[in-house]
């Protein structure tokens, strides 16, 4: 594996370390809020994420990951803000199909682990889905929430995740950016986090109608402020 730190000045972090076979030459400007510990890691196919002893998270094709921080590193849950910016080095016809005519992240079903790892883990919540457009190329953004008991709980701090998919212009790349989210006005992870028990009923619930409707700018970090980061991304 590959790794290197980022310098981080007050504007901007740019990939600057050894290429690993097969990886993208990627370079991404970082704003002084995201710019807590700032890392990029280049990844060959068959290598572990995680060099856990029984967990594993092998790539299935060559990766940059750029990876940090929004803010300072909190201890507590709902306040983690930590966000990744994924360049897999393969075009996937899934996230483009997502991107040319899906209607919802549930018909786009997006998850990070079937499509580049390989493991059959997957959210259970799409929300707020849109179509954009980055000058890298189109993508689509959504809420996701994943935990690891079976509950169909409504959107909640700690677990809120905002997720961008694309693919560049040039069918070589497919993008994954996600950051962990919070909003003023949901609950806390914990045992007032109500359960929908289905999506019927999660599609219902004023939290959900909360994320689904309001200013991307009631969030933290602000969802407009990540997407302009991301369109910082260049790949040569």
């Amino acid at each position: 594996m590959y790794q290197r730190s980022v310098l981080v000045a007050p504007v901007f972090a740019l990939a600057t370390s050894a290429l690993g076979a097969g990886t993208a030459d990627v370079g991404l400007s970082v704003p002084k809020p995201f710019a807590t510990e700032v890392t990029v890691k280049h990844y060959r196919i068959g290598q572990d994420l995680l060099h856990d002893a029984i967990y594993h998270l092998i790539t299935v094709v060559p990766l940059t990951e750029y990876h940090g921080w929004f803010g300072r590193r909190a201890a507590d849950q709902g306040h983690i803000h930590g966000w990744k910016v994924d360049v897999f080095a393969r075009y996937s016809p899934k996230v483009a199909a997502a991107c040319a005519a899906a209607k919802d992240g549930y018909e786009a079903d997006l998850n990070i682990e079937p499509e580049f790892f390989g493991v059959d883990e997957r959210s259970y919540m799409f929300a707020r889905f849109e179509h954009k457009h980055f000058r890298w190329g189109d993508a689509v953004s959504f809420f996701s929430q994943f935990t690891q008991d079976t509950g169909v709980y409504v959107p909640h701090n700690g677990h809120l995740t905002y997720e961008v998919w694309g693919v560049t212009r040039d069918h070589k790349h497919t993008i994954v950016a996600s950051v962990a989210v919070r909003h003023p006005k949901l609950a806390e992870w914990g045992l007032d986090v109500r359960d929908a028990r289905s999506i019927q009923a999660l599609k219902r619930d004023r939290d959900y109608k909360l994320v689904e409707k309001c200013s991307p700018e009631q969030f933290e970090p602000s969802l407009t402020a990540f997407d302009r980061m991301l369109d910082t991304l260049v790949i040569r």
